[in-house]
């Protein structure tokens, strides 16, 4: 009996076929490394879920078999290892907060920003405006708020402080009265005060929300993951059901 051979291009198809499926595989199988800061309840490493964003991010992403690893740092540090070889990026952002070398992603998720008091203090206005110029005004010295901010905070430099290094000794500060009012996300301050049992804070004014975004390296290592995320953020908003191909490495 002769022996039987196949085609060569049988043969072909059958090995782009198989590589095809491997890189499938290996995509779906990957782990993504991320670097964050403490900022519960949206990121921690105490909380069981790593944050509520964290948890948000790795749901979406585990869509499509992908393990999302979380390393924990001050917020300056893990800005500073995100840009190494090995990394995606750094979560959760504020777009104003996205480095030069990595681009930012469609929103994850959102976070708030307000002035906030102890509760006993008196303010008589909500212009913001006036509040820089007739109050002490504490901030975190690692974020990078919205310009408006900024602005403010350049036209009024002996009103404002920026001795913390995280929202935790922004509150500490607050409690001290080293400031009158504290500019943060509200639901960041209150989880706080509310886990430390450390007193009543009020909202002085409500800042537009801030999207929460993927700084993410813009490197060519990087492109196929960040095409790839932005596809399943895409369909946040939309609510439309993952499609196979979407979790594909293009």
């Amino acid at each position: 009996m002769k022996p039987h051979y196949q085609p060569l291009t049988t043969i072909l198809l059958a090995f782009t076929l198989l590589c095809g499926l491997s890189s499938y595989s290996n995509a779906q199988q990957a782990t993504w490394k991320i670097t964050s800061l403490e900022w519960e309840p949206y990121s921690s490493s105490s909380m069981n879920n790593s944050g509520n964003a964290i948890q948000h991010l790795r749901s979406m992403l585990a869509q499509c078999d992908i393990t999302l690893q979380v390393e924990f740092y001050p917020w300056r540090r893990a800005k500073e290892i995100a840009g190494r070889d090995g990394y995606l990026g750094y979560f959760p952002a504020w777009p104003d907060g996205v480095n030069e070398g990595f681009i930012a992603s469609d929103p994850v998720d959102y976070s708030g920003l307000a002035l906030l008091a102890l509760a006993g203090t008196t303010v008589d206005t909500t212009n913001l405006e006036q509040l820089f110029a007739q109050h002490s005004i504490g901030l975190v010295n690692s974020y990078v708020y919205p310009a408006e901010l900024r602005r403010l905070m350049d036209a009024y430099p002996d009103n404002t402080y920026l001795g913390a290094t995280s929202d935790q000794m922004l509150l500490k500060m607050l409690l001290a009265k080293r400031f009158d009012l504290a500019v943060t996300d509200p639901t960041v301050l209150q989880y706080l005060a509310d886990r430390d049992g450390t007193g009543q804070i009020k909202i002085v004014k409500t800042l537009p929300d801030l999207p929460l975004v993927i700084a993410m390296r813009n490197t060519a290592q990087t492109r196929q993951q960040i095409a790839l995320t932005q596809r399943l953020l895409q369909r946040q908003p939309r609510k439309e059901p993952l499609q196979p191909s979407d979790c594909e490495v293009r």
